[in-house]
């Protein structure tokens, strides 16, 4: 088995790693070799964020030949001669291999498990390595490695050769007769979805949480919906269009669990505590991974990762947002991020002093210019920029090949904004905490309360559509005490409830939230609260 990593596809890619294995019936050993860098060059940021390889680890690796010849030294002890090699997309490979070899004879003789699979699993919506894999029932780790690889397709190559055996082909030579007598491409082309079609059509008109699983049972993802059977079915409708990623996925989905739920709120409160619990490989929000929390003065002017008398608001989720709200303070072009996609600092500085033109707030002495930048966002939202929350709410401007001083000062302002809202935000969360809510869905009969004690759901309920939300038990706790037990499970909780609570005030839904001893905050008020968040 062998497996290379590198920075592209050739030509124009670099080797960076090649791993190998002789595989026995009971074990898979990998071997591998990180290749050295000719002087100068540089891996992509995006190949090591994908692989996890550093230029620093390459500075150690290996010379080309060098890895050549340990990885022919084993095939070399193999008969007969080429030695049998599987390689999963062995195009990808074949010319990396071929540069080794230096002109002279390989020594490998090549097959590819995606050919195999293509014709074994015509249906199939994808055959990548993970695709293939995980359609057997194994995982691939999240970075690109030899070694991972190399023992995926060895997983695979035992699960393809009993499929092959069922077929009546037990032989090399007799693989490598049906390889070349079949079409690469098969008429079939209609995607055969794994998931049983009786399975998925079962599922209950109902809201509540779902499981996508592999044969093993690991969970591939987890996902909320007001309807399971509309949901999850709607994954499976469409031929065309759906993206790669979901298709890696759906062609690994063989079985679902579900947990129906008595409310939409409650499936979408269930949602991120499931994603935390399982780690799906196929969700990305919500989860826990190299994720933190910050605390800032009430100018935003530090951040730290725990709360103390001087960091007293948040919490907040995004280091980045109050990196560049920093440097936005200091008239630093870094405010509109870095490298390919920032501003040229001559535009930048332009931008900037049509900002200060504009706003001329920003001109006097008192008080600091955080301060200042946040009185322009605040004057920005009351002045009818609310219609952005939502632009401005992301993690940033959209890149641009060609900034202007007008772009500039527009994605200023809307920095600015994003500081305000995200320390709105905070705030808001922080006082949902210790709280109680009685809500109802659009068109139900009745009504369901939730009391929220140190960011957890400690109660769940039927009550009356008339009843008013009890005083929650926590909530004469300080601020300083629940920014200490923040936790990013408990901010993703109550950060879904928010936007829950949200949807149904925006739908004219009953909703009512108590904080304390003080009447519940209910219709207008709480509408137009929420709308600001």
């Amino acid at each position: 088995m062998v497996d290379c990593q590198a920075t592209c596809a050739a030509p124009r890619g670099r080797l960076l790693e090649i791993g190998w294995a002789r595989v026995r019936p009971t074990s898979t050993h990998a071997n591998t070799c990180l290749i050295r860098a000719p002087s100068g060059q540089r891996i992509p940021p995006a190949v090591t964020r994908i692989t996890g390889i550093t230029d620093r680890m390459v500075m150690v690796g290996v010379e080309p030949h060098v890895a050549w010849r340990a990885l022919t030294g084993d095939a070399a002890t193999l008969t007969p001669q080429p030695a049998p090699t599987v390689i999963h997309f062995a195009r990808f490979e074949r010319p990396f291999l071929e540069a080794l070899a230096a002109g002279g004879a390989s020594p490998l003789d090549i097959v590819c498990t995606h050919e195999i699979a293509r014709r074994l699993l015509p249906g199939l919506p994808r055959r990548s390595l993970r695709a293939v894999a995980g359609y057997f029932g194994r995982a691939v780790g999240p970075l690109r490695r030899s070694a991972d690889h190399v023992d995926a397709t060895a997983f695979i190559w035992h699960e393809l050769t009993d499929l092959l055996e069922g077929r009546g082909i037990s032989t090399w030579s007799a693989l490598g007769e049906w390889l070349a007598a079949l079409p690469t491409t098969p008429k079939h082309r209609q995607r055969i979805w794994p998931m049983p079609r009786d399975v998925r059509l079962s599922l209950p008109d109902a809201p509540g949480v779902y499981r996508f699983l592999r044969t093993s049972r690991d969970v591939l993802y987890v996902g909320k919906a007001s309807s399971l059977h509309r949901r999850v079915n709607s994954y499976f409708r469409h031929q065309h269009g759906l993206p790669e990623r979901m298709l890696e996925m759906l062609s690994q989905v063989r079985a679902i669990s579900f947990e129906v739920t008595p409310t939409t709120l409650e499936a979408a409160l269930v949602e991120p505590d499931e994603i935390k619990r399982h780690r799906p490989p196929y969700n990305i929000a919500l989860t826990e991974e190299d994720r933190g929390l910050w605390f800032t003065p009430r100018d935003l002017s530090e951040r730290s990762r725990r709360p103390s008398p001087r960091c007293r608001v948040g919490p907040f989720p995004s280091a980045e947002l109050l990196d560049q709200f920093a440097a936005f303070a200091d008239a630093s072009a870094d405010a509109l991020g870095r490298g390919r996609w920032a501003p040229d600092p001559a535009v930048f500085d332009e931008g900037y002093a049509q900002l200060r033109g504009a706003h001329g707030e920003l001109s006097r002495g008192n008080p600091g210019m955080h301060a200042r930048l946040l009185r322009l966002g605040t004057r920005l939202w009351r002045a009818g920029r609310r219609d952005r929350d939502e632009d401005a709410a992301s993690a940033g401007d959209r890149p641009t090949d060609a900034w202007t001083p007008e772009q500039v000062q527009a994605s200023l302002e809307r920095l600015a904004l994003r500081a305000v809202l995200a320390r709105r935000r905070a705030r808001w969360l922080t006082r949902l905490f210790d709280a109680s809510v009685v809500w109802s869905e659009p068109g139900a009969a009745g009504a369901r309360l939730i009391v929220i004690e140190n960011g957890d759901i400690t109660l769940r309920a039927v009550v009356d559509p008339e009843a008013a939300p009890p005083v929650p038990p926590g909530h004469q706790r300080t601020i300083t005490a629940r920014h200490e037990a923040f936790t990013v499970a408990r901010f993703d909780r109550l950060r879904v409830l928010s936007t829950e609570l949200k949807r149904l005030a925006a739908a004219g839904a009953p909703v009512a939230i108590r904080f304390g001893v003080a009447p519940a905050l209910a219709g207008g008020r709480l509408a137009s609260l929420l709308s600001c968040l």
